[in-house]
C-alpha cells in the first residue's frame, strides 16, 4: 500500500520533466530556422564566368524578335533601309541550371543589369581592324559602305550585372568583381558586307516615281528587302524579255567576284556586259515557251526560287541576292512571241488569245490588281499606279523594247495604242486598259484596239 502511494508522484515529475525539455528544443529549432543563413554570395558558373567576353545571355531585338546566341545568325537585315533603329538591345537571357551555380541550395531569383547597357557599333578596316562608330539616324549598311565603312558590320552588347539569389545572406553578387574582372559583354556579327543595295529594272515612267510603301528609289531602282527571306526581294513576277540589274555597293567591286546562276538557270541568264553591274535577264528557251514557264512557275506551291551569287576572287567571300517569281505573264498573240514588238486587237482578241496560251485554262486576260496597285473601278477616274514590289507594272515599269528586248512590248516605231493595255478590272467587273507610258488607268470602251497581257494561273 505505502509502495503505491511513493510510485505515482514519481512518475508525474518525470513527464513533467520531458515536457519541459522538449519545450526548450522547440524553442531552439525555432530560433535557429528563423535566422539567416550564412553563406556564399550566389555565382554563375566557371565556364560562363571565365567567357565574360562572349555572354550569351545578351542578345538584340530585331523588329520586335529577340535573337541570342546562334539565333543572330538569322536576323534579317535590309542593307538599303537605315539600321541603327531597328537594333535594340533585347531583355536578358536568365541563366538555366547549368549555368547558374547553387552553392547552397539558395534558388536564382534573377540576373538583372546593374547599370545602362551600352550598344556598340564597329566596321572593319582595310587591315580587318575593328573600328567603332556611331551610325547616324539616315545611315544605311549600303551607305556607309559606299563612304569607306566596310564590313563585317558588328555591334558589341556591355553591361555590369547582379545576379540574385532568393534567399541566404549575402543574396546578391555583381559583375565585374574583385575575382571577376571582366565586363560582361556580347559582339554580334550583323551583316559581312552591304554586297548589293539594288535592284533596278526599267525607271520610267517618271509618272509613277513614288513608291507608298517604300519599295522604290526613282534613281537606283528597288531597295534590297531582305538578307534571309528572298520572297520579300524584287522580283515577284516575269516574264519572256524582262531583265533587270544588280547595282552593287560602289563602282569597281562587281569585277572582283566571280558570278554564277545557283539557282534558277531554267529561266534566267546572268550576263557583265554593262560596267559595274550584274544583270540578270528572262531570256532562256524556257522562258520564251508559255507552256514550259508556266511549268517551272506554276507547278510548284512555293513559285520559282532564284539564286545569284559573286565569290570574291581573293577572299572567297560570298555575295548572294535571291529572289521568288510567284506570278508569270505573257504576251497575248502567241505568233509574235519571242519578237521584238507588240501587237494589239479587240477586247474579244485579247481573251481569245490568252486562252490558246499552253494549256487548255493556263492563262487568262490578266487581272488590273496582278498589274498594278492603281485604285480599280469604274469610276476609277484616270488614276496612276505606284512603284511597289508585288504587281507587274508596279515592278517593271514601262515596257519597251528598249528596256526588255524580244517581249510583248511595243518597239519604238509602234504608237501608243501596243503601250496600252486590256485589264480586267474586278471591282466594276468590266474590261478597262492601262498606260504604260504615263501610269494612268481607266475604264474604256469595249471596241477600242489595245496591247493586251495574259496571267498564267493554275
Amino acid at each position: 500500500m505505502t509502495k503505491g502511494i511513493i510510485k505515482k508522484p514519481f512518475i508525474t515529475i518525470v513527464y513533467i520533466i520531458s515536457f519541459l525539455q522538449f519545450a526548450n528544443n522547440a524553442e531552439a529549432v525555432t530560433a535557429t530556422t528563423i535566422a539567416t543563413i550564412q553563406g556564399n554570395k550566389p555565382r554563375l558558373a566557371t565556364t560562363v564566368e571565365d567567357n565574360f567576353d562572349n555572354f550569351e545571355l545578351f542578345g538584340l531585338t530585331v523588329d520586335n524578335k529577340n535573337y541570342y546566341g546562334d539565333d543572330a545568325l538569322n536576323i534579317p537585315v535590309s542593307v538599303s533601309y537605315p539600321f541603327k533603329d531597328r537594333f535594340k538591345i533585347a531583355p536578358i537571357k536568365q541563366p538555366d541550371a547549368d549555368q547558374y551555380l547553387d552553392i547552397d541550395g539558395d534558388e536564382l531569383s534573377a540576373l538583372t543589369l546593374k547599370d545602362n547597357t551600352t550598344l556598340t557599333w564597329y566596321y572593319t578596316d582595310s587591315n580587318n581592324k575593328l573600328v567603332q562608330f556611331t551610325p547616324k539616324n539616315t545611315d544605311t549598311f549600303c551607305s556607309i559602305a559606299k563612304d569607306g565603312k566596310i564590313g563585317p558590320y558588328k555591334v558589341k552588347i556591355s553591361s555590369n550585372l547582379l545576379l540574385l539569389s532568393k534567399y541566404g545572406d549575402p543574396n546578391v553578387n555583381e559583375y565585374p568583381n574583385e575575382q571577376v574582372i571582366t565586363q560582361p559583354s556580347k559582339t554580334y556579327t550583323v551583316l559581312n558586307h552591304a554586297g548589293i543595295c539594288f535592284a533596278r529594272p526599267e525607271l520610267k515612267p517618271t509618272a509613277a516615281a513614288n513608291s507608298a510603301l517604300n519599295h522604290w528609289d526613282k534613281r537606283n531602282g528597288f531597295l534590297i528587302q531582305s538578307n534571309i527571306d528572298i520572297n520579300k526581294n524584287f522580283p515577284t513576277t516575269a516574264f519572256y524579255g524582262a531583265k533587270f540589274d544588280l547595282l552593287l555597293t560602289k563602282n569597281g567591286l562587281r569585277d572582283q567576284y566571280d558570278w554564277e546562276i545557283i539557282k534558277g538557270q531554267e529561266l534566267v541568264t546572268l550576263s557583265l556586259n554593262t560596267k559595274d553591274v550584274v544583270t540578270i535577264s528572262f531570256n532562256t528557251p524556257n522562258a520564251m515557251d508559255p507552256e514550259t514557264a508556266w511549268n517551272y512557275v506554276m507547278n510548284s506551291n512555293n513559285g520559282f526560287p532564284v539564286l545569284i551569287q559573286g565569290k570574291h576572287k581573293v577572299t572567297e567571300q560570298i555575295i548572294d541576292y535571291g529572289f521568288v517569281i510567284t506570278k508569270w505573264f505573257s504576251g497575248w498573240d502567241k505568233n509574235i512571241i519571242g519578237q521584238p514588238k507588240g501587237n494589239i486587237g479587240t477586247r474579244n482578241q485579247i481573251v481569245d488569245g490568252c486562252d490558246s496560251l499552253g494549256k487548255p485554262g493556263s492563262y487568262r486576260i490578266s487581272y488590273a490588281n496582278e498589274v498594278s496597285n492603281a485604285r480599280m473601278g469604274e469610276f476609277a477616274g484616270d488614276v496612276t499606279f505606284t512603284r511597289e514590289i508585288g504587281t507587274l507594272l508596279g515592278e517593271w515599269g514601262a515596257p519597251s523594247q528598249t528596256a526588255y528586248p524580244n517581249s510583248w512590248a511595243a518597239a519604238t516605231n509602234q504608237d501608243n495604242l501596243h503601250r496600252r493595255y486590256w485589264l480586267w478590272d474586278t471591282v466594276a467587273n468590266k474590261y478597262c486598259d492601262l498606260h504604260s507610258y504615263d501610269a494612268k488607268y481607266h475604264c474604256r470602251g469595249a471596241g477600242e484596239r489595245k496591247n493586251g497581257i495574259c496571267t498564267a494561273i493554275k
